[in-house]
């Protein structure tokens, strides 16, 4: 006589399963470079998603359920845009199978969430960050790098800002479970954290990346300062119009640039160094001018070989995808914001602390959002993941 697969033995090996997983995800993301690391990380979230014992057995959490309708509605859309470009069958597939990779990435989110629980997520993500961090020091200054050069977080970015974004949430991530009123931290485990975000801070700051930065700022400031009033909540409408002030102050201060630095810089260096963004937005207008509808497609790259995407994840999305689904794409985010006032307090201020980041790190970057595999899925994805499926028991247990 067979054991079932979701009697105590099977279930446990599905849940160690699922923590193999993520750990390959983690380490895969902040220790491996490029194409490997998309690989790997793409592996663990399969064996994340596969670990489930409900898959395909019982019906997924209504919100959830909507969210794959939304990524499934925006896929078509895509097709649409490809066809109607003209787009040959290779690139068309690439961009298309982005969208079923979200999908996994949202079914991988809602069990992980249940099998190991927020307070552990965050501190391995916490954990790894701050390890990457500082053998990513220990490497630039190795290498016979200043305090001045440019810093390149290890990792599948291979690239300073989306780098900064993966150190960047996995600080608000372990500020969030600071916060929990609920688990207050001692000062023995307050002075640890302290000492971990220590090279974190440092690498963010010699990145040099701007718009991370202070969407973090930003993002921390919303949901962290004392100012707010008992039972208050960043949801809604309130969570909605942070997030696009977010977006709009990172955006705002790129517009003034050139008055800044002649303000504040005395050379074009470091944090004083031109972003270009004005050009490129230049150019993205006018092509969203030129197909405002169905867009240009993911799959388009401008001609410069240093400035080739959008740098603006609003102007990347009308410019890729149409103006309607830029409007669609913050309906949306509007009802997810709404929704966060259903989920759980905890989960809900790490959500909405996510959301504020990516909105304010896409005033300067991530052109296409619906785009995988990188330091996005971070900050955008998995808390859009955690949300959708609350704390999903069920998907712990394997019961009813």
């Amino acid at each position: 006589m067979t054991t079932p697969d979701t009697s105590a033995r099977g279930l446990a090996g599905r849940n160690v399963l699922c923590v193999a997983g993520y750990l390959l995800l983690l380490v895969s993301a902040y220790f491996i470079a490029k194409n490997l690391s998309a690989k790997l990380m793409i592996a663990g979230l399969v064996t994340i998603a596969v670990s489930d014992p409900t898959l395909l057995r019982e019906r997924l959490p209504h919100a959830l359920e909507w969210g794959l309708a939304a990524l499934a509605g925006f896929a078509a859309w895509t097709v649409l845009g490809l066809l109607v470009n003209g787009i040959p069958l290779g690139p068309a597939s690439d961009a298309v199978a982005n969208f079923a990779l979200l999908a996994v990435s949202l079914l991988a989110g809602r069990r992980l969430l249940a099998c190991c629980g927020l307070r552990f997520i965050l501190s391995a993500l916490f954990a790894v960050a701050s390890l990457s961090a500082l053998l990513t020091l220990v490497l630039h200054f190795g290498g016979g790098l200043s305090l001045a050069d440019r810093l390149v977080p290890l990792g599948r970015p291979s690239n300073s800002i989306p780098g900064a974004g993966g150190l960047c949430i996995a600080l608000i991530g372990i500020v969030a479970l600071l916060g929990d009123r609920s688990r207050p931290a001692t000062p023995a485990t307050i002075a640890l954290v302290a000492l971990a975000a220590l090279p974190i801070v440092v690498a963010m700051a010699m990145t040099q990346s701007r718009g991370p930065i202070l969407a973090a700022v930003v993002a921390l400031a919303a949901t962290r300062l004392p100012w707010r009033p008992d039972g208050w909540r960043l949801t809604g409408w309130r969570l909605f119009a942070v997030a696009l002030l977010a977006w709009s102050l990172t955006t705002a201060l790129i517009v003034i640039e050139p008055w800044l630095r002649a303000m504040l810089c005395v050379d074009q260096s470091n944090f004083c160094r031109p972003s270009s963004r004005q050009q490129i937005w230049t150019w993205v207008f006018e092509h969203i001018s030129q197909r405002p509808l169905l867009g240009f497609t993911p799959v388009f790259r401008f001609a410069d070989s240093l400035f080739n995407h959008a740098h603006n994840g609003l102007f990347g999305t009308a410019m890729y995808f149409g103006v309607p689904a830029l409007v669609a794409a913050l309906a949306m985010t509007f009802v997810y914001c709404r929704h966060l006032a259903t989920v759980d307090g905890g989960l809900s201020t790490f959500c909405a602390a996510a959301l504020i980041f990516s909105f304010g790190y896409m005033g300067s970057d991530l052109p296409n959002p619906f785009s995988f595999v990188n330091m996005h899925f971070f900050f955008l994805w998995l808390p859009i993941a955690f949300a959708l499926a609350g704390r999903s028991e069920e998907a712990a247990t394997g019961s009813d």
